[in-house]
């Protein structure tokens, strides 16, 4: 029995890009990031500076996410830690919905991230980043137990903008499409 998973909330019906996405097969998830790298690190251009802490800050968001996801905390700092603008939006409302549905979700989402684009070039402040976010085994239940509905997950092809802040690198906005776009 699957469960419809919490990012059928967020998927949206456009797409910024028309890039392909990764295979899925990453073992890339969020629950694990990687240590956040020092901006000041030696030996580190500005752009593969701003690569890794941008996909520092996606991975980030994903981990919050998943864990917030498992008691529905709309208030979760560590989301706002990642995420801001229509990203902190989309998922502060999918985790306000399921606890006021009396939900919760749980297992492992996989991603497998990949930077595409770096604006400005010289010295970025923005990246774009394409994925293929796999909640198969990402599912709803209901918080007293038991799946919510027997709708499998899947693999949606996403895309995100990730913008330096005063507070560092955050995820600006992300679009997911529907499952089996990856």
């Amino acid at each position: 029995m699957f469960a419809r998973p919490v990012l059928v909330g967020l998927v949206a019906v456009s797409v910024l890009l028309s890039a392909g996405c990764g295979s899925g097969k990453s073992k890339n998830t969020p629950t694990n990031p990687p240590p956040a790298p020092s901006s000041a690190a030696p030996n580190r251009g500005p752009s593969t500076a701003a690569e890794q802490d941008a996909l520092t800050a996606y991975r980030g968001m994903w981990s919050a996410f998943v864990e917030a996801a498992k008691t529905s905390d709309p208030e979760a700092p560590d989301v706002r830690k990642y995420a801001s603008e229509q990203a902190l939006k989309l998922i502060s409302s999918s985790l306000y919905s399921d606890r006021s549905n009396r939900q919760v979700t749980q297992g492992e989402l996989h991603i497998d991230p990949k930077v595409t684009a770096l604006k400005p070039v010289g010295t970025p402040t923005e990246a774009t980043i394409v994925d293929c976010v796999n909640d198969e085994n990402w599912l709803k239940y209901q918080a007293s137990g038991g799946l919510v509905n027997d709708v499998p997950g899947g693999k949606h092809h996403t895309t995100a903008t990730v913008k330096r802040t005063h507070d560092g690198w955050k995820v600006s906005s992300f679009i997911l499409r529907e499952k089996g776009t990856c």
